[in-house]
């Protein structure tokens, strides 16, 4: 808020206390201008420092591209959180590694017309271990070795 907003804020809040103080207690107007002037710096401080009133006008960030989702590459610093957080890997990283494959999966002639993993088209091509990791709800990040021929192996779809 801008130091002139502050103060007429401020200002504004001290005479609604000394008029309160005046009309509803009898309080004498030089008492009640001391009484005052605590509340309108206590007002004054707060709009200055609490930044509360000022508009964001910063533009909302840009969605990503679609090839931003489905690439690879794309996932790792995901893959860092989800080391620790199993949950973190059934959340964002297998929806994500999810969608590649049925990408790469769609762009096959034998399973263009794929609806998701679950149909036994996508188990023999994708096999058994990396349809386990895209599919099972309980599924777990695995070693970095493993997790890299798994990768491999959905890249070579693409």
């Amino acid at each position: 808020m801008s130091p002139l907003r502050a103060t007429l804020l401020a200002v504004l809040a001290a005479v609604a206390v000394a008029v309160t103080a005046v009309a509803a207690m009898g309080t004498p107007v030089p008492w009640a201008v001391l009484l005052s002037l605590p509340a309108g710096a206590a007002v004054l401080l707060t709009a200055l420092f609490s930044g509360a009133f000022d508009a964001d006008w910063t533009p909302e960030p840009d969605l990503p591209a679609a090839s931003v989702c489905l690439h690879a590459s794309s996932l790792t610093d995901r893959l860092t959180q989800a080391a620790g957080d199993p949950y973190r890997f059934t959340s964002r990283v297998q929806p994500r590694l999810r969608r590649l494959a049925v990408s790469a999966l769609r762009r096959h002639p034998d399973t263009k017309d794929l609806a998701d993993l679950h149909d036994p088209r996508a188990r023999d091509r994708l096999g058994a271990d990396l349809h386990r990791l895209l599919t099972a709800p309980d599924a777990s990040l695995p070693k970095p070795a493993e997790l890299a021929a798994l990768v491999r192996r959905l890249e070579e779809l693409l």
